[in-house]
């Protein structure tokens, strides 16, 4: 049987653990030169997902753990770590700039160019968009400013 203090001080440790793997794994499939903060986000993502999950287990058993469960816990929170670290590392390049530009204008202007080439050699018609439609309200006329004073 663990206490369940243990079990929240070795959960943050399997998640910091779990965080440092998905850390150094994307390091070395990325060849990119060392970079601590990355390392250090990584390290945080874990510690805080560790904790959560820790606390988590201790309030679901407040009294004492036992053994087999608390070594399936630590295992879960390990790898839980390491996605939840995976989902914000892709999560947060999906976001950048770039990322945003490559969404905006990367496949959806290939896919509909494909759907419009495949809908003109198969001979079937398809709708054709709509006019864009403006932004701005047209001007409206408030009765309030029309009265004297």
């Amino acid at each position: 049987m663990v206490d369940p203090t243990i079990a929240v001080i070795a959960s943050v440790v399997a998640g910091i653990a779990g965080g440092f793997l998905s850390s150094w794994m994307a390091f070395n499939a990325s060849g990119e030169e060392f970079n601590g903060r990355k390392h250090g986000n990584a390290l945080i993502t874990g510690a805080l997902s560790g904790m959560f999950l820790g606390a988590a287990q201790a309030a679901a058993s407040p009294n004492e753990i036992p053994n087999n469960q608390f070594i399936l816990s630590l295992i879960g929170t390990f790898f839980a770590a390491a996605g939840i670290d995976r989902l914000r590392s892709s999560g947060s390049q999906m976001t950048t700039p770039a990322g945003l530009k490559k969404l905006a204008t990367g496949d959806f202007k290939g896919a509909v160019k494909e759907i419009q080439t495949k809908a003109t050699t198969t001979g079937t018609t398809t709708a054709t968009p709509a006019a864009p439609v403006s932004t701005t309200a047209p001007p409206t006329s408030n009765p309030e400013s029309t009265k004297p004073s």
